[in-house]
């Protein structure tokens, strides 16, 4: 079932999931006429329409004034429900550098026992010959855990980091995309930078949307990166130097750095589809 978008004292908000909608709507945060948004309608339409029959919301037509309806959600103008952005026509938003690095180190805060014992956890495990194959699953859950904090405000857990569902999806899909960009450095190095800049999203996309497919999700992060290669070399260039700064005490800042750096990667994504 698609998250959905809503309108909100005018400001754009979500996406929220079906139950979450449900709640709101009984608790009066929303009604009939709050305009609402998901993957695969053509505009933004109130609560009581058909499209939205399936919530089961007791509405009646609305009346009166309608909700302010923003612009469309820039980050999905898709035509296939299950694939959110997969074949938009448009390009999402877009990230503020300083922004995506300072939420980052505020996640770090309030997530530093995880943050560190994610990082720990792949180092060993991805030192043991069988195990290490799942260590892009637990990279992709930890930015499914940055997601749930974002929107939530729930802290990570260690045992979030070991979430098996969709686990072929979350190992082969890193795989699959740390192999092909290997392919282009090695041919040619701008090949290489462009697969960089087009799937550097990928992985976070999937730990959004776990309900998709790594293919899907690499087609999702094609289109948010699309116009933003400057910037995403900038935000590369500026991670790169906090990163070495972190190997200064014996490298023991690697310990906040590389953290920080996934959670500001995936921050970066997280405002490419607010905007």
């Amino acid at each position: 079932m698609n998250n959905i978008h809503l309108a909100i004292n005018g400001q754009q908000s979500g996406p929220f999931d079906p139950e979450t909608v449900k709640q709101m709507f009984d608790s009066g945060e929303a009604d009939a006429n709050t305009m609402g948004w998901m993957d695969g309608m053509d505009g933004w339409k109130p609560l009581s329409s058909n499209e939205f029959a399936f919530l089961g919301l007791q509405t009646a037509q609305p009346q009166g004034n309608l909700s302010p309806t923003p612009a469309q959600p820039s980050n999905s103008q898709s035509t296939k429900s299950n694939s959110e952005n997969a074949h938009s026509t448009t390009a999402p938003g877009t990230f503020a550098i300083g922004s995506a690095i300072s939420e980052a180190f505020q996640f770090f805060k309030a997530n530093a026992i995880g943050s560190m014992g994610w990082l720990i956890l792949a180092i060993i495990i991805g030192c043991i010959p069988v195990a290490q194959i799942i260590v892009p699953l637990l990279g992709v859950n930890f930015f499914t855990c940055v997601k749930n904090f974002q929107e939530s405000g729930k802290k990570m857990s260690i045992g979030d980091l070991f979430d098996f569902s969709r686990a072929l999806d979350k190992i082969v899909g890193p795989i699959v995309i740390g192999v092909l960009i290997g392919i282009g450095y090695f041919l040619l190095i701008i090949p290489g930078l462009i697969l960089t800049f087009m799937w550097m999203f990928a992985p976070c996309v999937q730990g959004d949307r776990p309900d998709l497919g790594f293919i899907e999700a690499m087609k999702v992060s094609s289109r948010t990166a699309k116009g933003k290669w400057l910037k995403l070399l900038g935000l590369i260039i500026v991670l790169a130097i906090i990163n070495l700064l972190g190997t200064i005490p014996l490298g023991l800042g690697l310990l906040i750095t590389l953290p920080v750096t996934h959670v500001a990667l995936y921050t970066a994504y997280s405002q490419c589809k607010r905007t």
